[in-house]
């Protein structure tokens, strides 16, 4: 899932448990494992292929927000929870966005025929989980507005850098083996990216279009291509409509409290 979607989700997990005198560092944590990849030098495989445990070390408490990330994308991903990841990659994943991607996969396969790119099975199953991802964070846009879930992301960046910065640099260094200086470039980049307004300005089908376009680099003016993708994104949003749409929610919040995963209390 996308990174408001995560931010969503723990903010509900924690108003649940009326958790309410945390910091706002932990919603950055949450999101570290895509907010990471802004570096050129980090990609996903490297933020999510760590070991998931429940037992948080004293040291580093706020490394449970990294870990509930990487287990509602196991959820997500693979419909379970991965004590180990799974390296090779499954088209036919059990995961919630890869079997609400599947219907999508075959007009992948057609619309990059039209520019004669054409990708593999493999590649079309992967972009069409990612729509399914881009999608639902406007499948419950009235549920983010609600808990101003924009607003506080961008705070929380704010707030991280400004006061909690050292100690983010060291607990996400120690947790990913990652030099201390990459991790600060992200985070000043971070402060650029992530803001209200640029938010808010993707949070439309033309926003996710344009997030799609631009991380497969599908710079093509053929109209007739330009429609496919937008009917491809229209047709992801009414297939998720059709379900109850904070039912995968629950289950995964469900699931991961099952698990034994608790936010460390202050």
């Amino acid at each position: 899932m996308l990174m408001l979607t995560h931010t969503y989700l723990l903010q509900k997990v924690l108003h649940k448990k009326d958790i309410k005198n945390q910091d706002l560092d932990i919603y950055i944590y949450n999101i570290a494992p895509d907010l990471l990849t802004i570096h050129p030098d980090i990609n996903s495989d490297k933020t999510h292929n760590i070991k998931r445990f429940s037992e948080i070390p004293a040291k580093y408490p706020q490394s449970a927000y990294v870990m509930f990330h990487l287990l509602v994308d196991d959820l997500a991903h693979f419909g379970s929870i991965c004590l180990d990841y799974q390296e090779e990659f499954n088209p036919d994943s059990q995961g919630y966005c890869y079997i609400k991607g599947k219907p999508l996969i075959n007009t992948i396969l057609d619309i990059h025929k039209i520019i004669q790119n054409e990708i593999s099975y493999g590649d079309a199953a992967y972009r069409s989980h990612l729509i399914i991802e881009m999608i639902y964070d406007l499948i419950i846009l009235n549920e983010i507005e609600s808990l101003e879930t924009i607003s506080l992301l961008a705070e929380a960046i704010k707030f991280t850098v400004n006061n909690k910065l050292e100690e983010f640099t060291s607990t996400i260094s120690w947790l990913y083996n990652l030099p201390e200086g990459d991790i600060k470039a992200v985070m000043k980049e971070a402060c650029v990216y992530l803001t209200k307004e640029r938010m808010q300005s993707i949070m439309n089908i033309e926003g996710r279009i344009r997030l799609y376009s631009d991380k497969f680099g599908l710079r093509s003016k053929d109209k007739l291509f330009y429609e496919g993708i937008k009917n491809l994104f229209i047709q992801a949003k009414k297939y998720l409509e059709q379900d109850n749409k904070e039912l995968f929610l629950n289950q995964t919040a469900k699931t991961i409290k099952d698990y034994g995963w608790l936010p460390p209390i202050k």
